[in-house]
């Protein structure tokens, strides 16, 4: 799910009817489980990523040693062989600048950023109750004094 999608929903599950409180506190438990079933699906997707990018760390870290000259596995790299060895202090600089590592490490800190809206979210409905407390203890409070 897209972060703009994900906000469009938001902001569609936080308006509130200030008129019928009690409706909006019964309202909770839904909105929560709706989006602990977000949240949890973005975070396993994160976890794909990352498991993706251990991978393609390990393969690339073989391939820029040059340990990588089956034709098969070139082939399924869609590259060709690599023409120098890279020694081991250099690797990672030359895995991190690997445009498929980079797409992949985009591809992360995106999902990492749903995952983190998504938790926010989570954070605002867990408050909700407390803000529907309060409103009440507010009208209880004008009611009392005029």
């Amino acid at each position: 799910m897209k972060i703009e999608d994900i906000m469009e929903e938001w902001t569609k599950d936080t308006i509130m009817d200030n008129t019928s409180l009690d409706k909006e506190s019964l309202k909770i438990p839904n909105l929560h489980s709706k989006w602990l079933i977000v949240l949890s699906k973005e975070r396993q997707k994160l976890k794909s990523i990352y498991i993706k990018r251990q991978s393609l760390n390990k393969v690339l870290g073989e391939y820029y040693r040059g340990e990588l000259n089956n034709p098969e596995d070139l082939e399924e790299l869609k590259r060709e062989p690599y023409p120098k060895t890279v020694i081991n202090s250099l690797l990672q600089q030359h895995i991190d600048a690997d445009d498929e590592m980079i797409k992949t490490n985009l591809k992360m800190a995106y999902q990492q950023e749903t995952v983190d809206v998504l938790d926010e979210i989570m954070k605002a409905i867990n408050g909700r109750q407390w803000n529907i407390r309060n409103a009440i203890e507010w009208r209880k409070f004008e009611n009392a004094v005029g």
